[in-house]
């Protein structure tokens, strides 16, 4: 049997309530069974998310399930393995493609066909699905990335539902790294750009979701996040050539820790006064200066003398 043009893997965990969206905004693309494979993965999930494949994937949407949770990472690399076409799209169980978001991305590969991965803009969309935020755009057209590498490596300019990647990539270079927990993407589409050529796309394709049961939105009260960052600085200066780029790298890095940082510490107030105290200690650690420093410092004294309960 040929090979299919694209694979459109959607992992799912407990978002079953968001499914639906997900797989009719694929379907509203579908290229045909003989080019597209449309699979959900889902790593064993309480709320059935099997039943929405059967109510709304008119027969077209396959459907895998794990025996075991086994977390998202592992998950995605199911995916990955499960995966037979040419090009991958991971298309996570609460984001959804919008209109000609896969018409744009054959035609890249196919007027670029030194680029193995491609992204597109992205939204980001709240629970309701009402845009929060755009990403910034990169170059004026529609091309390859010039030099990308040494921007991924100082922030996250792609959002995962917004890039495909070619299959021989994950083949060569490995699919993501288990010893992450929430930026592992960020590190595989960062490790992509330093070994290929990346093509982009100047119209938002594809819409991120954020929403309070997202394990983003759960990090952010344990500071999970922030010990993710930290996890990642140092295998991103890893992946930097020079001293150079390697000092960028952690200037940025340090600056991003410290703003989730505050997020948590704000986030944490209102529920838990231990994990509060958590947060501050990593404010005052990556504060970016003396005076924020110092500043934090005294909160962190104030909150230890009044509220030690």
């Amino acid at each position: 049997m040929a090979e299919k043009k694209i694979s459109v893997m959607i992992p799912t965990y407990n978002c079953a309530h968001l499914l639906q969206k997900t797989i009719e905004s694929v379907l509203d693309q579908d290229l045909g069974e003989e080019l597209m494979q449309i699979e959900v993965i889902d790593d064993c999930s309480s709320d059935n998310p099997e039943q929405i494949v059967k109510d709304f994937g008119k027969g077209r949407v396959r459907f895998f399930r794990q025996e075991k949770n086994v977390r998202h990472v592992k998950n995605f690399q199911t995916a990955i393995q499960r995966a037979e076409g040419e090009i991958i799209h991971l298309l996570h169980g609460d984001d959804y493609v919008l209109p000609g978001f896969y018409e744009a991305m054959l035609k890249m590969y196919a007027d670029h066909p030194e680029i193995k991965a491609c992204f597109s803009r992205n939204y980001s969309v709240n629970g309701a699905g009402d845009i929060i935020h755009s990403s910034s755009l990169m170059q004026e057209t529609n091309g390859v990335l010039k030099d990308f590498f040494s921007l991924e490596v100082t922030d996250q300019f792609i959002q995962t539902p917004s890039i495909t990647v070619k299959k021989e990539v994950y083949q060569t270079i490995g699919t993501f790294n288990p010893t992450l927990s929430w930026t592992e993407d960020w590190e595989m589409w960062a490790r992509i750009a330093k070994h290929y050529p990346m093509g982009y796309i100047t119209a938002p394709l594809a819409c991120y979701r954020v929403h309070d049961t997202s394990s983003t939105s759960q990090k952010k009260i344990t500071g999970e996040n922030v010990l993710d960052l930290i996890r990642l600085k140092k295998i991103l200066m890893n992946h930097c050539d020079t001293n150079e780029l390697r000092e960028k790298c952690k200037n940025s890095l340090n600056r991003i820790i410290f703003e989730f940082a505050i997020k948590n510490y704000v986030a944490a107030s209102k529920v838990d006064k231990a994990l509060t105290r958590k947060h501050l200690i990593m404010l005052i650690k990556y504060a970016p200066n003396f005076k924020s420093k110092v500043y934090h410092v005294l909160i962190y004294i104030r909150m230890f003398l009044f509220y030690k309960s």
